[in-house]
């Protein structure tokens, strides 16, 4: 399975890209803007790969995912939302308690690989 982490921002979003089957860092952390140039960029990283096998996941952060949720939900993809508690407490595990956008997203896709998402239909 290929997990898309995407922390989510008012105008620039991280987005990584990770197979856990493989334990590889497909992308790391890098910038997409919150606009359909931004959305192509992403969609360019995993248009190798079958929809079935990738979860493109992000927190549930008040509307500012919503063009994203869109545009990759139009186009077939699976999208997990995930609650920030959930990934607050995922972050409490680690020895360094590190917060930023790159590290985050990171972070989305380990909680995607240990199932703490809720999939929209």
């Amino acid at each position: 399975m290929i997990y898309v982490g995407v922390d989510i921002a008012k105008t620039n979003h991280y987005a990584a890209i990770v197979d856990y089957s493989t334990g590889e860092v497909i992308q790391t952390p890098f910038l997409v803007t919150n606009n359909s140039t931004g959305f192509d960029l992403l969609l360019s990283k995993i248009s190798n790969f079958p929809k079935e096998n990738i979860l493109i996941g992000l927190e549930s952060t008040a509307h500012y995912g919503n063009n994203l949720i869109f545009y990759f939900h139009q186009k077939g993809f699976n999208i997990g939302v995930i609650n920030p508690i959930q990934t607050a407490t995922l972050r409490k595990t680690r020895i360094r308690k590190v917060k930023n956008d790159k590290v985050d997203s990171m972070l989305i896709c380990e909680a995607l690989s240990l199932g703490y998402y809720n999939l929209l239909s």
